[in-house]
């Protein structure tokens, strides 16, 4: 039994040998696994987005510029019924998706939301986003919002995300009090923000207007202000550009691949390998900030990207010898049989640099997501 008063530590070298498994998005470069909150002022139009979003990746359409990974997603709308969900969406699409599902009920976070939750995901395997709208009406309303309720009732959902690799979405308020870090505004204790992967607050400069700017900060994605435009027919945000001082650019991993495979349809060979060739070929953008011991880690946050919009299939595989990429580039007349990493099996080393690992070769196939059953 292992000694509770000693503390269990790994050293450095032995942590980069581990197999990680990086973060699979739903939407890319947006929303990866894990836990996050989408908060606004009321009626600002917060679950006119989460509705949109549950369905765009249902059908493995765009959200906004990003790509998305089509996938079984599930809306709890609490605060609407059926006949209203159907209005909205009737608004949205004209073809509903099988692959999104609703519920207009739920229990508590005090009661058996999470039960209810680990039993959907076992009847439903394929869903990769649940969307809850509004987390005030999951709470525990006999607790007092101090930062570690908060903190222990968001760390509930996290656990359930965590376990099943899902993205969770809790749709939430903000304060009226004003502030010049749009976080800060996030209504209830700071442990809120702390527990969860990623934040999203929609906010409008002023109500009258249709302009909004969705801020977005979180562990796994990029810093960045999205500005958008609500339309009323149909009643979805449209993008409209970044803010900042500049639009963001095409990413450097992105960039660096394209051109290469511009001049020969496939590759195979170790991290190391890979960034000698993708230097040699001078592929890689000036100031890219790309390096061998970080290219396998910019090629997996940028798969589904790589896929969607370039067609660019990419496996890993890890042989006796040693770990290795491919990438191809998908013809007419070409045919991929890799895939990205299965998000139930291990992953390569992010921090692949080529050298020799233990193991036998565990090419996963390219995921791909059916239709999902009706109960």
């Amino acid at each position: 039994m292992e000694n509770s008063k000693t503390l269990s530590v790994i050293d450095g070298a032995s942590l980069l040998a581990l197999d990680v498994e990086p973060p699979r998005f739903l939407v890319a470069k947006l929303i990866p696994t894990g836990l996050h909150l989408l908060a606004g002022s009321p009626k600002i139009g917060k679950s006119w987005l989460a509705l949109w979003l549950c369905h765009q990746v249902s059908v493995g359409e765009k959200v906004w510029e990003f790509d998305t990974q089509k996938c079984g997603t599930l809306y709890i709308s609490l605060e609407d019924t059926l006949d209203r969900l159907n209005l909205r969406l009737s608004r949205i699409t004209e073809h509903g998706s099988k692959d999104i599902l609703f519920a207009t009920s739920a229990d508590n976070l005090a009661g058996n939301l999470i039960i209810q939750l680990e039993a959907f995901m076992k009847d439903y395997p394929d869903t990769g986003l649940i969307i809850i709208d509004t987390f005030q009406r999951i709470r525990d309303i006999e607790n007092e919002s101090t930062y570690a309720n908060d903190y222990r009732e968001v760390a509930k959902v996290k656990a359930l995300a965590d376990k099943f690799r899902i993205a969770v979405l809790l749709v939430h308020h903000l304060r009226k009090a004003p502030d010049s870090d749009p976080f800060n505004m996030v209504s209830g204790s700071t442990g809120l923000i702390g527990a969860v992967d990623s934040i999203y607050v929609l906010e409008k400069e002023k109500r009258i207007e249709n302009a909004a700017v969705l801020h977005v900060t979180g562990r796994d994605i990029e810093d960045m202000q999205i500005k958008l435009e609500f339309d009323r027919e149909p009643p979805v945000w449209k993008f409209i550009g970044y803010g900042g001082k500049k639009d963001k650019g095409e990413e450097p991993i992105i960039t660096a691949l394209r051109v290469f495979l511009s001049e020969r349809d496939e590759f195979t060979g170790t991290a190391s390998e890979l960034f000698a060739a993708l230097n040699d070929s001078r592929s890689i953008p000036e100031k890219s900030g790309l390096a061998a011991n970080n290219l396998s880690r910019q090629i997996k946050e940028n798969m589904l990207t790589l896929e969607k919009s370039h067609g660019i299939m990419v496996s890993f595989e890890r042989t006796k010898a040693a770990r290795l990429i491919t990438i191809i580039r998908v013809t007419d007349d070409s045919a991929f049989t890799g895939g990205s990493p299965s998000p139930d099996e291990p992953s390569p080393d992010e921090n692949d640099d080529g050298d020799a690992a233990e193991g036998v070769s565990d090419k996963q196939p390219s995921p791909v997501t059916e239709d999902r059953e009706t109960a």
